[in-house]
């Protein structure tokens, strides 16, 4: 009997590759001259390949094997397409949509509000009235219809004159720009746990990212002439009054509706209302047994670029999600069928980071912008305890609002989430790159991944043969290719017997 006939099935697979995207991972991996994102690239694309060999040999079952992708930086983009799904917070009813947002100037009978245009608020959900808001009148103002509203005006040449300067421009106004994505985490316990989204309890619901436009005028005019920014990086767009206090300039929501005249400064890429966004989107899972399949998630893996800090717990949730059948992602099998198994494959090159901003004599963000928003906000009903710190220990100061603080928190944050992904049934593997034993937060990182991992249901611990493996790898860049290599062996020792 030849070898490919004395494999048979024993199982399926459902595998999430959770991969670290941050500005690390363009470092040089060690013991290489190749940059640790091409390495990773080219030890998953292996992994792909080698499972994706293997369940070629089996088509007893319909998709035997199937992977999906989550790059993570500072957030995790959960894709662009999926803006009108009901998973997202079309309404703007979860408690943390408009917690960076003053609409109060914009309400009917405030000082200087337009009797055309203004905004209500009726129950938790904010309402466009009035005429001057054409076709959107009476619909709900949310951080998608921003995205929408704020205009920016472009002149290109139309016609130019004999010696190549215009004779004539045009001039168009269009939306500023699109939503890339990208999703704030969930508050506690809804960001460390699989929960179903549901407009019944707001808080599940999926918030787009809207990075406000921080204090200081991008363009001046006529009223608005400060030129003072307070040192924020993001600066995107104009204030809504120079005689505002710092905190006002960034939260009033006035200065969204002001168009950009095409003449005013342009930002950086990286600044505006996407950033903290710049990883690209999921990718679900696919049946790599076809070719559309597994190309679709190749191709994902060789499109990651590194940039921004690192949230491996936001990613690792976005992992489970991926892989589980209810929403937000459904292409996963029954989260309770028998002979399947779901398991998510972690890797990172560093210790969780958000990064802290001295500011507390003016808006008081206490951070830069990403998932967990503003660390400075603190969470409704929650006395004054911002999202990150929510369920932490004493070990995490709830109103120190530093580097290695919120290192802490994230840390608690991803090993509430890793207990409760292995408690349903998730099995958990977790790769350190170039992580070192012998540097205080690195052997912190390790010990926190090591943690985290679920246990070999086929290998024994060499150093205690009484105790089951760990699935962890503690890998170097020049290592990191065998060590995917044990994993796809790992992972083919779950569905498969020769």
């Amino acid at each position: 009997m030849s070898a490919r006939s004395e494999i048979r099935l024993k199982n399926t697979l459902e595998v999430a590759l959770v991969l670290d995207n941050s500005g690390s991972m363009s470092l040089n991996g060690s013991g290489t001259g190749q940059q640790r994102i091409e390495l990773l690239k080219t030890a998953a694309t292996e992994l792909v390949t080698m499972l994706a060999g293997q369940a070629d040999l089996m088509r007893q079952v319909s998709k035997p094997v199937q992977f999906s992708l989550v790059p993570f930086s500072a957030s995790v983009n959960a894709g662009p397409s999926n803006k009108d799904k009901s998973w997202m917070d079309q309404d703007g009813v979860s408690p943390i949509h408009h917690e960076d947002f003053d609409w109060s100037q914009m309400y009917k009978n405030a000082p200087g509000y337009d009797p055309n245009k203004y905004i209500e608020k009726v129950g938790d959900s904010y309402y466009k009235r009035g005429s001057g808001w054409d076709a959107s009148q009476n619909a709900k103002a949310t951080r998608f219809s921003l995205y929408d509203d704020i205009m920016a005006t472009t002149r290109t040449c139309s016609k130019k004159n004999s010696n190549g300067s215009c004779q004539t421009y045009t001039y168009t106004t269009a939306p500023y720009e699109a939503w890339r994505g990208c999703v704030e985490a969930r508050p506690y316990p809804y960001n460390v746990d699989d929960t179903t989204p549901s407009s019944g309890t707001p808080a599940t619901l999926f918030v787009p990212m809207f990075a406000p436009d921080e204090a200081g005028n991008l363009w001046t005019d006529s009223t608005r002439t400060s030129t003072s920014s307070w040192g924020y990086s993001n600066n995107w767009w104009i204030d809504s009054n120079d005689g505002l206090t710092v905190t006002k300039r960034q939260a009033d929501m006035r200065k969204y509706f002001l168009t950009k005249p095409y003449n005013a400064s342009t930002v950086s890429a990286d600044d505006g209302p996407n950033a903290g966004c710049t990883t690209s989107p999921i990718t679900p899972l696919q049946d790599v047994t076809t070719t559309a399949g597994k190309q679709t998630i190749l191709s994902a893996i060789d499109a990651m670029t590194p940039t921004g800090n690192t949230n491996v717990p936001e990613g690792l949730a976005w992992g489970w999600r991926t892989l589980s059948s209810n929403e937000p992602f459904t292409e996963g099998r029954d989260n309770n069928e028998r002979g399947n198994d779901k398991v998510v494959i972690v890797l990172t090159d560093g210790a969780n980071t958000y990064s802290s901003v001295t500011d507390g004599s003016y808006a008081k963000n206490r951070s830069t912008y990403a998932a967990y928003g503003y660390t400075g906000l603190a969470y409704p009903g929650s006395g004054s305890v911002t999202r990150m710190f929510m369920n932490t220990s004493s070990a995490v100061g709830k109103s120190t609002y530093t580097d290695a603080n919120y290192t802490a928190a994230l840390d608690e944050q991803m090993q509430t989430l890793c207990a409760n992904a292995k408690a349903n049934n998730i099995i958990v593997m977790t790769v350190s790159l170039d992580l070192s034993n012998q540097k205080t937060a690195e052997k912190k990182a390790i010990s926190a991944l090591t943690a985290c991992a679920s246990d070999s249901r086929f290998r024994r611990d060499p150093t205690d043969p009484s105790k089951p493996a760990k699935l962890f790898w503690n890998s170097t860049g020049a290592t990191l290719s065998d060590d995917f290599k044990a994993i796809g062996s790992e992972l083919s020792n779950l569905r498969i017997v020769s």
